[in-house]
């Protein structure tokens, strides 16, 4: 019976680990690219995710130097966090005809983690590019939320030219757009920034 009551709890931290990755890897996309001479595993999403309007949240990338032995597996022990890139990448956020270029900043205690904090605003589509320079070669690489969060997973199984020494060797996961807080607001409705504004107008119409 005490193996039984000791067991059980170690069962449910491995199943919480596994699922808690599961988690993770479906709520960005991870891209494995081929920068100058070297490989990077660069994962790309949104901050806080899921995302409604009106939340704190933004764009963020892990930037990880791919294993030379391993490079295909982004969980491999010989990766390497890639720091100090805030000094030559920014993010430029655009939703609809809307574009803003927004510097990042290294996330406390976790090298290679990079974030641009925003606070969307409208329920739509974003895309978040990364542009700057990676091993002196200048990127600058796409991602776009997925509106269908039922199956926000893309894979890719063949490589394709990016830009000069640039690759695209492996894609796969995806993240969820900003979504409305109408149905999740309690015990009031939630009403967003942008619906205040429409009735103001309407009102001083």
């Amino acid at each position: 019976m005490e193996k039984q009551i000791f067991l059980a709890p170690a069962i449910m931290s491995v199943l919480l680990v596994v699922f808690s990755s599961n988690v993770i890897s479906y709520a960005h996309e991870e891209r494995l690219y081929s920068i100058g001479d070297k490989d990077y595993w660069i994962t790309v999403g949104s901050i806080n995710e899921p995302v409604f309007v009106d939340d704190k949240s933004g764009a963020e990338a892990f930037i990880l130097l791919a294993d030379p032995s391993d490079p295909l597996n982004p969980e491999s022990n010989g990766t390497v966090p890639v720091e100090g890139l805030d000094k030559f990448l920014k993010f430029e956020i655009s939703a609809g005809d809307k574009k803003k270029i927004m510097s990042i900043k290294p996330a406390w205690n976790d090298p290679g983690h990079y974030e641009s904090t925003f606070y969307p605003t409208i329920e739509t589509t974003y895309n978040y590019k990364l542009i700057g320079m990676i091993n002196n070669v200048t990127i600058a690489l796409d991602y776009q939320c997925n509106e269908n969060l039922l199956d926000p997973t893309t894979n890719l199984n063949s490589t394709e030219q990016i830009s000069d020494n640039v690759l695209l060797k492996s894609k796969t996961g995806g993240f969820g757009c900003p979504q409305s807080r109408q149905d999740v607001g309690f015990p009031e409705p939630f009403t967003s920034n942008q619906d205040l504004v429409n009735m103001i107008k309407e009102v001083i119409k």
